[in-house]
């Protein structure tokens, strides 16, 4: 018979528009994109207030025991994976203080932390201890993204020489799309960053500063560069994403379908197919999560795993210290906070 798997979920909030809800609710999707593989039992539910792990097992399971200590979850229920909902800045503790608990597998909201050291020391202790992690930029599994790869995989645009995206900030929704510009260049190293940011006017987001406004530009080993821009007049570039290539352009955007469209060698415009499907559609977080079981069932590494996720992460954390430095930074970066808050402070932030 096929294994069913018991999940556990770290962070508790209410669903994305229902009363009490303070954020997207991510920690029920995931949920349900565990649900979505049949094979999947919601276990154990953990958070700091009883009243809200209680609602959440009410939502998908009653029998879920819940805890208010995630160790004391980890030895009494053994979960078979793991999802961290959590501010950004408890992400890291929480997934090495998991590791050691070998699940088969840990999935860990975006971003990855909010230090460049922290995100590392997670990534790493998933690895000593041979437990996959998942970081959640399910986009990648978004049929306009999943169209436009497979567009340029197969040659559409010819070989790939630059890439262009933009999105509201660098580390909380623009690291979805500096993911993807990861993901259309192939995973690939980058070499080196440049950048500039303004964090004047800056707010929080789930406890975590974002600039205002902000470039990054850099190169892959490959030889292809990347440019995002981030914050105010991101929307200038015309579309989220510009995938440039010898012999034609495709581009994807925010606004609603057609989603995707592909210029050959200066001709028309056409617009592929995706079937209906938006940037946002929660179809892409069961894809991801799926992706994550059939992953750890056959040893290979998922395509949402830290190891791709690793890199996009240590540009944006790169990005920051150019700013704060006024010069190119030549990676790998080394281990260390994040420049962001040395950066605010120059400028008269308050945080």
């Amino acid at each position: 018979m096929p294994t069913t798997y018991k999940i556990a979920a770290i962070g508790a909030g209410r669903p994305w528009k229902t009363e009490g809800a303070t954020g997207f609710g991510m920690s029920h999707r995931h949920w349900i994109g565990f649900k979505s593989t049949g094979r999947a039992e919601l276990a154990a539910v953990c958070d700091l207030v009883p009243e809200r792990s209680q609602a959440y097992a009410n939502d998908h399971n009653p029998a879920a025991k819940l805890f208010t200590d995630y160790k004391k979850m980890m030895e009494e229920v053994k979960p078979d994976f793991v999802c961290v909902s959590l501010w950004p800045h408890l992400h890291a503790t929480t997934v090495c203080d998991l590791a050691p608990y070998k699940p088969k597998g840990i999935l860990c909201e975006k971003p990855m932390d909010v230090d460049w050291d922290a995100a590392m020391r997670m990534h790493l202790a998933c690895q000593t201890h041979g437990v996959p992690l998942m970081i959640h930029h399910q986009r990648r599994f978004n049929k306009p993204f999943l169209e436009a790869k497979r567009l340029l995989d197969a040659g559409a645009i010819g070989k790939l020489l630059r890439l262009e995206g933009g999105w509201h900030n660098f580390q909380d929704s623009g690291t979805h799309l500096i993911d993807m510009l990861f993901n259309f260049a192939g995973d690939a190293e980058a070499e080196w960053v440049l950048a500039q940011a303004d964090a004047r006017g800056g707010r929080k987001v789930f406890g975590a500063l974002q600039e205002t406004h902000g470039i990054i530009t850099w190169r892959f080993k490959t030889g292809v560069r990347a440019t995002y821009f981030g914050g105010k007049d991101w929307a200038d570039l015309g579309c989220i994403i510009r995938i440039t290539g010898e012999s034609g352009v495709i581009e994807i955007n925010d606004k609603g379908a057609p989603w995707v469209r592909i210029r050959k060698d200066g001709g028309t415009w056409e617009h592929p197919d995706t079937g209906g499907e938006g940037i946002h559609d929660n179809a892409a977080i069961d894809r991801g999560i799926q992706d994550f079981v059939d992953a750890v069932e056959k040893g290979r590494p998922p395509v949402l795993g830290s190891q791709s996720a690793i890199r996009p992460t240590e540009v944006i954390f790169a990005a920051y210290e150019s700013a704060l430095k006024r010069t190119r930074i030549d990676l790998p970066l080394p281990p260390g906070p994040s420049a962001l808050r040395k950066l605010a402070a120059d400028q008269g932030v308050e945080f």
